[in-house]
């Protein structure tokens, strides 16, 4: 059975498996868990306009909705897990709509994944 959008987006950008547990996937990993072989992952990235290529030019912060995907998984239950993943979807899906290949939004601030909060205290930084 053919994997569809929402499962290899699940599985790439949220680090989620078919069960909805937390997992860390790269194409091979995911191609592997899925069934199919790793060209035909890549085929249906490019079909479903899913690649790290494409959604690099998505104004859409998915590195939070990864952050949040391993939280919920940590602090919530299942059917949470499966309202977030449904709902990240669909905004990804309309961010898409907006696809600017003339922009870059891949450059992530780690120290602000979550606008609006404040900044974190550079005393806050642990020294090993």
């Amino acid at each position: 059975m053919k994997p569809t959008p929402f499962t290899i987006f699940c599985g790439y950008y949220l680090g989620l498996d078919k069960e909805f547990n937390y997992r860390f996937f790269n194409q091979d990993q995911l191609a592997r868990h899925l069934g199919i072989d790793p060209s035909e992952l890549r085929h249906l990235m490019e079909e479903y306009y899913l690649t790290p290529e494409i959604v690099r030019h998505v104004d859409y912060n998915l590195v939070k909705a990864h952050a949040t995907a391993q939280e919920i998984v940590t602090f919530g239950g299942g059917e949470d897990i499966r309202v977030f993943a449904r709902r990240t979807f669909e905004e990804f899906i309309q961010a898409l709509q907006k696809y600017d290949p003339t922009k870059d939004f891949e450059g992530v601030d780690y120290d602000n994944l979550f606008p609006g909060d404040p900044p974190p205290d550079e005393d806050d930084d642990v020294v090993l």
